[in-house]
């Protein structure tokens, strides 16, 4: 695991000559199947022998992105197009001005989009468990100047309030695990009830929801979905697709809720509550 450099300034770690090239190259790509092996060849060839960490700009907004303990920051960077195109962009068609929570924030892709999104009369509330993977998400945030807007909550959510073991992936930090035991390192993490943590932080309502707990999805949002007043209840929720993870009708309970599945994607499904 790359330990967080939260202190050099933006550009330290840019890419130059070729490799920057190569990367602007990847990020143009057409999103079809060529350009998605286009992209992947220019990511293989600028990361082999290459850095580590990466500061970049990408759609805008500008991250330091880490090459070699998780996968989204290494998709993201170098496929941008092809990284969930659909939900982000319903995302940023429903959260002007709007409240968004990132329920496993990660190191904040969700987090700055819908940042970016809200603008300064928004309200974005980031939850991210792991503290490394926290702090990679915070210095994200400030180098956007969004910490104004945007609160991060270093915290897992479940179906009770206590310290639980997050199983830690070492190789790809995004596949740490409240719910599977994909390694045998673990850390004790705190954890909450999702209407616990928006009532500390003041939040009567939520315009969009994305949560993506590695199996876990079932545990934070059925104790929501069925005690939260329907007025909590947000219009837009994407969540990754684990259901062969689940212990528990997630889905039941979204219908019970008033929500229909609108869209199912490579990764995630997107249910959608009418009439808010």
């Amino acid at each position: 695991m790359a330990a967080a450099d939260t202190t050099s300034p933006f550009g330290t770690y840019a890419l130059s000559g070729w490799r920057a090239r190569a990367l602007a190259a990847a990020q143009a790509m057409p999103a079809n199947w060529l350009g998605r092996r286009g992209a992947l060849l220019m990511r293989k060839l600028v990361l082999k022998g290459g850095p580590a960490i990466i500061d970049a700009e990408v759609e805008g907004v500008r991250f330091r992105l880490y090459m070699r303990d998780n996968v989204s920051e290494r998709k993201y960077l170098f496929l941008p197009q092809f990284f969930d195109a659909q939900e982000r962009k319903m995302l940023r068609e429903t959260l002007a001005g709007g409240v968004f929570v990132d329920i496993g924030a990660n190191a904040g892709i969700y987090s700055l989009c819908g940042a970016s999104a809200v603008g300064e009369t928004g309200r974005v509330l980031s939850i991210e468990p792991n503290p490394a993977v926290a702090a990679r998400l915070k210095f994200n945030i400030s180098l956007n100047g969004f910490d104004a807007r945007t609160h991060v909550e270093q915290a897992g959510v479940s179906d009770s309030a206590g310290h639980f073991d997050l199983v830690l992936d070492e190789t790809n930090l995004g596949g740490s695990s409240l719910a599977l035991q994909r390694s045998e390192k673990a850390i004790s993490v705190r954890c909450d009830l999702l209407q616990n943590i928006l009532s500390a932080q003041g939040i009567t309502h939520i315009d969009a929801l994305k949560i993506d707990i590695e199996g876990a999805e079932d545990r934070a949002l059925i104790p929501f979905l069925r005690d939260a007043p329907p007025s909590l209840h947000p219009r837009l929720v994407v969540i990754e697709n684990s259901q062969k993870d689940w212990q528990q009708d997630l889905p039941a309970a979204f219908a019970a809720a008033g929500y229909r599945l609108q869209a199912t994607t490579r990764m995630n499904l997107i249910y959608i509550k009418d009439g808010k």
